[in-house]
């Protein structure tokens, strides 16, 4: 790959320079302020007005959640998305989280959003783009974790969400329309001052059960009940005994808990609830769990007599890394901090809503390792306040790299990328049949 202009890498890295204090300000304050998807309206509120400082408007989308913003530089070249999530996980654990809703920034997307937006007004002050061309592009992404499905799945009954997942909602809504490939970076907690490409990723559809029995006195007349909590219990026991069928290499989970598990202990349980994920490497995986999972939850229910209704709703696609995006990923990481910085990622089993998005676009998230703790838990927490300059910059000179050269590298990309699908309504055509309903048995 060609050199990086140090020009143009000087210049970016004084404007962060002057910039930062305001940055790490604004993750301060997100950090401060978690709210779950499709509920990030403060958060929201806040990003569209340390934008507007910047002299930076942007555009919101009725009933939801979520922006966008663009630099053009008024000269022809490809058009790079940075892109940064809004949401928080539920972990009344951690010691800052909100005692009212549970909403942590155990997952780190307070400082993503904070190094996304600056990344771009360092982008828009510098001047940097009109000596490359092109545009870039910000978005502000609501939900990226699959939280409260109830309440997303009546959001969406009532017409105001589409998908459970922030990603599919704002591609529904044109959000990603005429980007040409999509920048993002997370915050790892590996804590060695590495970047990394994430590796594959799992996607997974979401499962809602509902097991129907009948009440009686639970002492007195038990025989004329019939007891949905035990119906639940036979089905987890028959997908317990299905996981060793499951391949290993299609890193196949799946996992659910008891939402509802009956009213009184004096009363034989009369509906029980579940809600469960399916997760594998592979779309075909993913419905054979699936279906796997359905047989397993018409057993218990046939067992006792009952019946169950399963509801499944898409979550993620799985996220298949695109290797060119990564290699230059791994550069720019040795051209910012030095070799042996750009680092590959592991594969995870774990899912996000970047596979969706992947399927029509190319797209890369890095981890910058300057964190401690684990994901999503109590002890997740800044290791090292660098990660702010670090992430900003990394995304900065990332974008000024597929744009010089009059794009030759974002041409590249997109020429190798090899799109599930062709357009947003290929995708929808896809996914919205995969919103379906059973009775069993």
């Amino acid at each position: 790959m060609e050199n990086f202009d140090r020009g143009l890498l000087e210049i970016l890295r004084g404007e962060l320079a002057r910039q930062l204090p305001e940055i790490e300000a604004n993750g301060d304050w997100l950090w401060a302020h978690p709210e779950t998807g499709f509920r990030e309206e403060k958060t929201q509120e806040y990003c569209l007005k340390a934008l507007k400082t910047h002299g930076i408007s942007c555009k919101t989308f009725p009933g939801v959640t979520g922006f966008t913003a663009e630099l053009d530089s008024g000269k022809p070249g490809p058009v790079i998305g940075i892109m940064g999530e809004m949401d928080s996980v539920i972990c009344f654990g951690h010691p800052d989280h909100d005692p009212v809703t549970g909403a942590a920034h155990a997952c780190g997307h307070s400082i993503q959003m904070a190094a996304a937006m600056g990344a771009f007004t360092v982008l828009a002050e510098s001047g940097v783009l009109e000596k490359t061309g092109g545009k870039v592009v910000f978005l502000g992404v609501p939900a990226e974790e699959c939280l409260e499905t109830d309440w997303r799945l009546e959001e969406i009954k009532k017409g105001r969400l589409h998908y459970l997942g922030g990603k599919p909602e704002l591609m529904y809504r044109g959000a990603f329309d005429g980007v040409d490939l999509v920048l993002n970076v997370h915050s790892g907690a590996m804590g060695d001052g590495t970047i990394r490409p994430v590796g594959r990723h799992n996607g997974f559809l979401s499962k809602t059960v509902t097991f129907q029995g009948k009440s009686a006195h639970a002492a007195a007349f038990p025989d004329q009940g019939i007891n949905a909590l035990y119906m639940a219990n036979t089905a987890l026991t028959a997908l317990n005994g299905l996981r060793e069928t499951f391949r290993d290499e299609d890193k196949t989970r799946v996992h659910a808990i008891i939402t509802r598990g009956g009213e009184s202990s004096n009363a034989i349980p009369e509906t029980v609830c579940l809600e469960a994920q399916c997760r594998a490497n592979r779309m075909e995986a993913e419905l054979e769990a699936a279906e796997r999972f359905d047989r397993a939850m018409g057993a218990g229910a046939y067992a006792f007599g009952g019946q169950v209704l399963i509801k499944t709703q898409p979550g993620y696609m799985p996220y298949i890394p695109t290797k060119e995006l990564d290699e230059i990923a791994m550069e720019v990481a040795d051209e910012i901090l030095g070799l042996g910085h750009g680092l590959p990622g592991p594969d995870t089993a774990g899912a996000e809503d970047m596979g969706d998005l992947n399927t029509i676009l190319p797209v890369v998230q890095v981890y910058v390792n300057y964190m401690k703790g684990s994901h999503h838990a109590a002890d997740y927490a800044i290791a090292d306040r660098r990660i702010y300059e670090v992430s900003a910059l990394f995304l900065a000179v990332f974008a000024c790299r597929l744009l010089e050269h009059e794009g030759k590298l974002a041409k590249k990309v997109k020429a190798a990328h090899k799109p599930m699908f062709h357009s947003v309504q290929e995708y929808c055509a896809f996914i919205d049949p995969l919103f379906s309903e059973k009775i069993l048995p």
